[in-house]
């Protein structure tokens, strides 16, 4: 009678715990790639200039060949940061996207795996015999 209450708990706990666990685990992984690639700061400084490279301000009515020169170098280091960036957060949306798939695929597996074990188990037995 042991074995009954066994397996009885044993199934219990891989289609109601064991949910949450891995739920957990996979908020955990989403969370871990998250902040790797630090999306939030990424996205809030999106148009920021690449590595805070720009140049000095500089008055249009004294030198204004040089506003217009600095103005261009502001400018192109924007777009840089903007490239840059959006490729860094293309990057991260791959990552969730990845972690989400092997997180549904694990959920998958874990629902079929018991069946998986009994037929693996019954075609052994009939392979033996």
């Amino acid at each position: 009678m042991p074995i009954v209450s066994i397996i009885r708990d044993y199934f219990l706990w891989h289609y109601s715990a064991a949910y949450a666990d891995i739920f957990g685990i996979l908020r955990n992984y989403l969370w871990s790639v998250n902040h790797m690639f630090s999306v939030p700061e990424v996205f809030k400084s999106l148009f920021a200039p690449f590595k805070r490279i720009q140049e000095e301000k500089v008055n249009i009515l004294k030198k204004p060949e040089d506003f217009f020169a600095n103005l261009f170098v502001n400018f192109i280091m924007r777009i840089v940061g903007f490239v840059l960036r959006t490729a860094l957060m293309a990057i991260a949306l791959c990552s969730f996207a990845f972690v989400l798939g092997l997180g549904i695929a694990a959920i998958f597996l874990w629902t079929i795996l018991p069946a998986l074990v009994f037929y693996f188990f019954m075609s052994g037995i009939y392979y033996l015999l």
